[in-house]
């Protein structure tokens, strides 16, 4: 900082600023490089948003971010799972199979792939339709006689899809669910969960929560 004063103490304000600029350039990058690491740790640790408890995309539904927003609003009051801990999302309205629409976004289906692959997703509801296009490309989804207890068994009975002795899908009808979705004649919706269960505790809250009075 001396070395650098008594060769700048004859310059003006201008001259000092091109004068840094030409031969310490590097020791200001140093300087904001460092400021901006620091920066993002500091988002990280104090202002990260946190970790999902559930996730659920709701597939060949209208697009509707409001409705997906009360839909994890009602659940969380429901479980006590902080809201902004709940991902609904209904931006997966795309062609598949014999069904085509017209003016969808199509790269959702291979978002929802991806994300079914990745293990990014806990629940999806579906058209029965779309359930088993993702059995003929060979995806499985959990037997729910793993999260249903013997009293939810009973109260879903005649309610579930089975395929190879296993309850992968539970029709929604009749249930609280349909305040919030819409289903075609002859396509029933459906909730299905990924194998993984990694948020068990959760995954049984959301089908307590399906199964509550209407």
């Amino acid at each position: 900082m001396e070395e650098f004063q008594d060769r700048t103490k004859q310059m003006d304000r201008k001259q000092k600023l091109e004068y840094a600029l030409m031969y310490y350039w590097y020791h200001l990058l140093f300087v904001l490089a460092g400021a901006g690491l620091f920066l993002l740790l500091v988002r990280h640790l104090f202002f990260a948003e946190p970790p999902k408890a559930f996730t659920c995309v709701l597939v060949h539904q209208a697009v509707d971010y409001a409705r997906d927003e009360e839909l994890a609003a009602d659940f969380a009051a429901a479980s006590g799972i902080e809201p902004e801990r709940i991902e609904m999302d209904s931006d997966y309205l795309f062609s598949y199979g014999d069904v085509k629409l017209e003016a969808v976004n199509e790269s959702s289906y291979e978002k929802f792939f991806f994300r079914l692959g990745a293990g990014e997703l806990d629940a999806a509801l579906m058209p029965e339709s779309f359930y088993r296009h993702c059995r003929e490309l060979e995806y499985e989804f959990a037997d729910l006689a793993l999260l249903c207890t013997g009293e939810q068994q009973e109260r879903f009975k005649g309610q579930f899809l089975e395929t190879g002795g296993r309850q992968e899908a539970l029709y929604v009808e009749n249930t609280r669910l349909m305040r919030y979705v819409r289903q075609t004649e002859g396509d029933r919706m459906v909730l299905v969960y990924l194998p993984e269960l990694k948020h068990a505790d959760a995954d049984r809250a959301f089908l307590e929560y399906v199964g509550g009075a209407l």
